[in-house]
């Protein structure tokens, strides 16, 4: 039986003015990650990332606690499908929104003073922004919108999950919240609308897995965290 290890990215830069980069806590997050797979006896055959930095130093902090003890992985391949989505998608959409809704006008404005001014803050009002963005990208308010549309992007991400060759046993991937979520939303089968159950809760360097079977990918357990038994290591921005 064929296993994927689904993780999201450590805790990136949200502070700073490169996001894609890991913080000190996404990197030991990821450094944790790599001992609880090595510590379980759990290999892998092949290993994924997308292309951008935040998903590689992710993988990259996974794979030394598992080459530190000479144990033998596989060098990451890239795969733009579980790439985030392109911020020019939230960007566009947000420019949108401010102009016909104060409260977020409001919210956007709190956001751009606490990240400029490098405030904790900043991570909470952007949680609360980017759900409100994302609703109206997953119901096609604005439609057509740059660079894709959701229904787009859904398409682009399913692409990451059939590439994964069918003689291997068990594949590690580094992705992002919104591919994950999606690859819940298809592999449970639901309604693509209702895709943003999922956005809501994905943490930082947490394991979804899932088994490969006749039909495509099957959900075994979401949105762990057994390597992160300090509770202020568990973060969702």
């Amino acid at each position: 039986m064929s296993y994927l290890y689904l993780v999201r990215h450590g805790q990136a830069d949200r502070l700073g003015k490169n996001y894609d980069q890991l913080t000190e806590i996404g990197w030991k997050q990821a450094k944790l990650l790599g001992e609880y797979f090595k510590n379980q006896r759990i290999e892998f055959d092949s290993v994924f990332t997308g292309t951008l930095n935040r998903q590689k130093q992710t993988a990259e902090g996974i794979i030394k606690s598992f080459t530190s003890d000479l144990f033998c992985i596989p060098e990451p391949l890239q795969n733009s499908a579980w790439d985030e989505f392109d911020s020019r998608m939230w960007l566009g959409i947000a420019a949108k929104i401010r102009n016909s809704n104060q409260h977020f006008a409001n919210l956007y404005e709190s956001y751009k003073n606490a990240w400029e001014e490098g405030k904790e803050e900043t991570r909470q009002y952007f949680q609360e922004l980017i759900q409100l963005v994302l609703a109206d990208w997953v119901n096609g308010v604005w439609d057509p919108v740059e660079p894709y549309t959701f229904e787009e992007y859904v398409e682009k991400v399913s692409f990451g999950p059939k590439e994964i060759p069918n003689d291997v046993k068990s594949t590690l991937v580094v992705s992002s919240s919104t591919p994950i979520a999606i690859m819940m939303g298809l592999s449970c089968k639901m309604d693509r609308k209702e895709y943003p159950i999922f956005m809501k809760s994905i943490l930082n360097s947490s394991l979804s897995v899932f088994h490969r079977d006749s039909n495509g990918w099957e959900p075994v357990s979401w949105n762990g965290t057994p390597h992160l038994q300090d509770p202020n290591l568990i973060t969702i921005v």
